[in-house]
């Protein structure tokens, strides 16, 4: 069966939220082959040329089926999702983090480590300009419609314990302004569809809110029994918020689901260790998290705007933690390389990739 994973020993009662019963959670272990369309399986796996690098976000072309996978000093990717390899590493977007598309204009934008910010044509590929933006580093990003702005997460100012986000004009990728946010650990941002942006606040179990066209804070909502929220997600048309939350010693690994008007939470559900991306199909009416840890993705079927069950458990890769769905097709693109953990004495652990193992996992149902 491939249902919900209940080795992590995970206690029910902590999760009865939004009308849920321990029956009905129960049942959603016995009901997990009842996902619309069956269930999530690895379709293909392409391991590409690669140096030892780490990697962070991915975004998404529908319209031509290329995926853009930043690849830190190997740069960003596009991977063409009907040939299933890659067409071409972006020119001079060495150390990319992160990236962002507006294709109303043709724009993408890219974030890097050292907080350079590249301009690039998404239709011919080209880069257009790369210039040194006012911070040392980027983290996630998105492209806000109703503000026609890009926003990305900036490096965190260790000494005043703040982070900035950073926007640009989604016709030329200029800088628009910038917003501190009362954190050291901002994860990566996404629009609300009403010219706000949601993010998480990970150190301090909170998602904030953004007006885009002001760019001012504008709400802080508090999380309830949810520790290092890591990475967020929106029903725009619900008004809903899912974030997933890593957990910290006796807080366990869930997704909670905000209103995303009040911040009300209104269900928590568990899922694995280690999430790093939440995906929303809103065709299907599923909720995914990407879960490195433990090596799986977690399915979660939306019954209504307030009711929820976990629907599956399904095994992905190690270090499978980012990726992107397609909502035209269902399928989900995941990113992943296989690596070696050292513990030197007296040192903290570190983590090394090995070369030419970076893979592209697509799941489809």
């Amino acid at each position: 069966m491939s249902g919900m994973n209940l080795s992590i020993g995970t206690p029910y009662s902590r999760w009865l939220r939004g009308g849920l019963c321990l029956a009905g959670v129960l049942s959603a272990v016995v009901a997990a082959a009842e996902v619309k369309g069956g269930s999530y399986h690895l379709e293909k796996q392409v391991t590409i040329k690669s140096s030892d690098t780490g990697w962070d976000y991915i975004s998404l072309d529908q319209v031509r089926g290329r995926i853009f996978i930043a690849h830190r000093k190997d740069g960003l990717h596009v991977y063409d999702t009907g040939q299933g390899r890659i067409i071409k590493t972006l020119a001079q977007s060495a150390g990319a983090n992160t990236s962002a598309l507006a294709t109303e204009f043709d724009v993408g934008l890219v974030g890097t480590t050292d907080g350079h910010v590249v301009v690039f044509q998404i239709s011919s590929l080209k880069t257009l300009s790369r210039y040194k933006s006012d911070t040392d580093g980027f983290d996630g990003a998105t492209f806000d419609k109703v503000s026609q702005r890009f926003a990305m997460v900036g490096e965190t100012d260790n000494v005043n314990k703040m982070t900035p986000v950073l926007f640009f004009d989604g016709a030329t990728g200029n800088p628009a302004g910038s917003v501190m946010i009362d954190s050291t650990k901002v994860d990566a941002p996404r629009p609300d569809g009403i010219g706000n942006i949601v993010m998480p606040l990970r150190d301090k179990a909170q998602v904030v809110k953004v007006d885009a066209r002001t760019i001012k804070v504008v709400a802080t909502f508090p999380l309830d029994d949810c520790l290092q929220p890591a990475a967020l997600e929106m029903d725009q048309a619900g008004h809903r918020i899912f974030v997933g939350c890593r957990g910290k010693e006796a807080s366990l690994p869930v997704l909670v689901v905000l209103d995303a008007t009040s911040g009300k939470q209104l269900a928590t559900l568990p899922i694995g260790r280690g999430v790093d991306e939440v995906m929303y199909d809103a065709k299907a009416r599923l909720i995914i998290t990407a879960n490195g840890e433990d090596a799986n993705m977690t399915v979660i079927q939306q019954a209504s705007p307030d009711e929820y069950r976990v629907a599956e458990t399904v095994g992905t890769q190690p270090m499978a933690r980012t990726g992107v769905m397609d909502a035209e097709t269902g399928k989900v693109y995941l990113v992943n390389a296989q690596y070696v953990i050292r513990y030197d004495d007296g040192r903290a652990p570190t983590t090394r990739f090995l070369p030419n193992t970076f893979s592209v996992l697509t799941y489809t149902k």
